[in-house]
Formats: structure tokens, sequence, C-alpha cells
């Protein structure tokens, strides 16, 4: 008898593309999966580009300023828990798994309420609001990181590290033998690009000699990216997008970027080197926990915004003098790396609906 699986994930990539590693792998083991989602953020288009019909519910976040926000936001959580609800009455599904965004917490409240067994992941180094609730109404809790686990008090018992799906494009890259020279560099701030870096490492890097760039500005930043070089003499390649990441890790020496979750699990799982800028106001300080997991092992380098200007050209400069020293970051970062998440998730979906992976 077909499994079938609903999906809960949204907003930013972070979600997204770990629900899309596990939604493909359900699918290839024989599951319908279905996904949970809300039509003004980027799940409404990638979801459907990878062959998965989703269904919207109205639902906003609750960090909103001022009481009215937080009424609104609390009305909306209701209204959605119903849409939710009355979705899976009619989809009944074996299973419901939770990635996180603003579709999770109503999605996995009404699965709960439905007798549906529920499973969630956190991403981050530290647990988000959604999950720490949800987390007591789990089955299982499946963590990114181990160190997620005290932010789920009273349900550690459910907790399991298995780390970040990753696309399998990407966990299939070969190892790293040797640095290019000029040494390579790729520098990521996100889809829609990172401010400091956009600044920061122009300022730092367009003398540098012994380095080429590709960086990825984000959406309308590109011309303003390649004016902050174009009084330098380093050979550099702007633009807002990359569409294949797997390509640009290939590339790549080395790489500075933002550490979200899925950026931490990416670059690991790629055997690059990086130096990670946190972004300073994220919720709970996250960024700085994840990048922590690979720095720790002297898989990576931590440099506060603060200091990216007076930091990061001491570390590359000591990279172009010692390449092999590049080398070997990334090979730690692959040794640290967990690269079997997506096929744990999966086990662990089978499991909980009674059938052995």
């Amino acid at each position: 008898m077909t499994k079938r699986c609903l999906i809960m994930a949204g907003g930013t990539g972070g979600h997204v593309f770990p629900g899309l590693a596990v939604a493909h792998a359900l699918k290839a083991k024989g599951w319908d999966v279905h996904w949970l989602g809300t039509a003004e953020r980027m799940e409404a288009q990638l979801v459907p580009e990878n062959g998965f019909p989703i269904h919207f519910i109205h639902v906003k976040g609750l960090r909103g300023k001022g009481l009215s926000a937080r009424v609104s936001g609390v009305m909306a959580l209701l209204k959605g828990m119903g849409e939710a609800r009355k979705l899976m009455g009619q989809l009944k599904p074996d299973l419901v798994v939770g990635f996180g965004g603003y579709a999770s917490g109503p999605g996995g409240v009404a699965a709960w309420l439905r007798g549906i067994p529920l499973m969630i992941h956190e991403q981050n180094a530290a647990a988000g609001m959604t999950n720490r609730m949800l987390g007591k109404l789990a089955k299982r809790i499946m963590l990114g990181f181990g160190n997620a686990r005290g932010g789920f008090e009273g349900a550690a018992s459910k907790c399991m590290t298995v780390g970040n799906p990753v696309r399998k494009e990407i966990v299939a890259l070969a190892d790293k033998t040797e640095t290019h020279s000029p040494l390579r560099m790729l520098v990521i701030g996100g889809s829609l690009g990172a401010k400091a870096l956009n600044e920061g490492v122009p300022a730092v890097c367009k003398n540098l000699y012994g380095l080429t760039i590709r960086h990825q500005a984000g959406k309308g930043n590109a011309e303003s990216v390649r004016a902050a070089y174009a009084s330098g003499s380093v050979d550099v390649q702007v633009s807002d997008f990359i569409a294949d990441m797997a390509a640009a890790y290939a590339w790549a020496d080395c790489i500075v970027c933002r550490a979200g979750a899925l950026t931490v699990a990416e670059v690991a799982a790629a055997g690059l080197p990086a130096v990670f800028v946190p972004l300073p106001h994220a919720v709970d300080d996250h960024q700085t926990k994840n990048a922590r997991s690979l720095v720790d092992e002297g898989a990576a380098v931590l440099l506060p915004q603060t200091e990216l200007e007076s930091g990061l050209g001491k570390v590359l400069e000591g990279w172009l003098r010692q390449p092999q020293s590049c080398l070997n970051m990334g090979k730690k970062a692959r040794q640290v790396a967990i690269i079997n998440a997506t096929q744990q998730v999966v086990e662990q979906c089978e499991l909980l609906t009674g059938e052995k992976a």
C-alpha cells in the first residue's frame, strides 16, 4: 500500500531545500508526497517545479512588534490551523514532516489534533520557536546539529542528530586534491545577498594578488558590487544569483559566506574551507552556533561581521602563502560533514509508519 507524506516547509531555502531533498528520496521509494506551504513565499514556485503538489494555508509569523501585530498573527495562526486540519482530513497522510517556516506551526498542531504521526527537523544549532513548540507534540525530532538538543526541554529522548539534508549533486562532488593558481574564492551572501559581504569583500580583496573571485551579490546588487571591485586589479565575476551551486562549489578552492544551516551543511559536504561571517542579528545568534560546528573542529574560520575587513585579508594571505593549509581545512570540513542526512530522515519516516527501511 502506498504511503502518503505531507511535508511542511517554506519561506527560505534553508527550510525548503532540505524538505525537497527528503521529498525526492521518499518519492523514489514509492511514497506519495504532498506539500503544505504559503502562497506568498518561495515554496509556491519551487515545489511545483520539482513535481510535488502543494497546498496553501493562510498564516504569518508571530514575531511582529506591538499588540495589534501579535493579535493579528494569532488570528492567522488559528485560521491556518483550521485550514490545515481540513486538508489533512481530505489527504489522510500517514505521516507529517515539518522543516520549519510559517506553515509548520499550524500544520504540526493540526497533525497532532488529527492523531497523525508528526516528525520535525530542526536545521539550526539553536532551535527555532515553532520547532520548540512542536517538539512536545512530535514523535521524532531530527537535528541538523547536536547542540540544538538543549532547545527541546523535556523532549530530549525523542531527538536524533542526523545532519541537514543536502542536494545529492553536492554530496556527489569529487574530493579536492589540489588548489588552483590563482586561488579561486566563492563569495555567497544568500539568494538576497548580504550588504556586509558586498561591501567588505571588495574592499579587502580588490587588489589582492593571486586571487580570482566569483561573487553572488543578490538580486539587483550585481552592478554596485562590480563597481566596488572596478578600482582594483583582482579578476572577478559578479552575478545576482548562481543557479548551479554544485558547479560553483566544484570550481572554488574556498568560500566566504554567511552561516545559515543549509550553507554550513553544503560547504562541509563540498569539502570547502570557509570563512563564515554570521548574520549578527539572527534570532538567538543561531548562525554563529551553526558555524561553530565546523570551526571547533578546525574545519572553518569564524569572522564576526565587525571584524570582516580587518580579518579577512589575514586569512586569505595565509592561504595564498600556504595553499596546503587551505586544502587541509577543506578536507577536515568534508570529514565532519554528515552526508547521509536525507537517508536517515527517510529511514525514520518509514520506521514511524511501521515500515522498515
